[in-house]
């Protein structure tokens, strides 16, 4: 009896191990949505994420937090994310994380311009929208470092700027890179 009772055990430890490792995060640590691995960046600061997702949470936080539209990114020299919020004819401006997941402050800043909120208005492509885009563009490449709203021959446009001098812009109208 005691021979097929120890197949059966060894298969119900080798199940229970294959249950818990899945269960397990995985290997690189890190907080969720980083890869765990740093990066230095330009400034000597840790990168938490280059790919955009901390800057697309960033945005995401800000607009809840306002009650409007992100219409400008700026990472500061420690890390922490400026946005600039349309909220009505008001433009608020808020600081968030390094890690896009909390807002530090917010202060009512000057109203944001009648063309700019017109071109804010009629965009279809979102600040979080050009973002993912223009990562895109660029994977792997140096970090995001600031994004706005811009008119080029009547034409508005995300002009997106990571810190190696690379620039992306991409069309308000309909997302695509000019």
């Amino acid at each position: 009896m005691a021979p097929t009772r120890i197949p059966g055990i060894f298969l119900l430890l080798v199940a229970g191990a294959v249950t818990l490792s899945a269960c397990a995060p995985a290997s690189g640590g890190g907080a969720p949505g980083t890869s765990g691995v740093s990066e230095s960046g330009a400034s000597g600061t840790t990168a938490i994420d280059d790919d955009g997702r901390t800057a697309v949470r960033a945005i995401t936080v800000a607009e809840a937090s306002a009650g409007g539209r992100a219409f400008e990114l700026e990472r500061g020299d420690d890390d922490t994310w400026e946005l600039h919020v349309a909220v009505g004819d008001r433009e608020v401006e808020v600081r968030v994380s390094s890690d896009g997941t909390s807002v530090q402050s917010s202060q009512d800043d000057d109203g944001v311009d009648d063309d700019e909120r017109a071109a804010l208005d009629a965009a279809v492509t979102t600040l979080a929208d050009a973002v993912r885009i223009a990562t895109a563009q660029n994977p792997g490449g140096e970090r995001l470092d600031e994004v706005q709203l811009d008119e080029d021959d009547g034409t508005w446009a995300w002009t997106v700027e990571v810190r190696d001098g690379t620039t992306v812009r991409v069309a308000a109208a309909d997302g695509a890179v000019l």
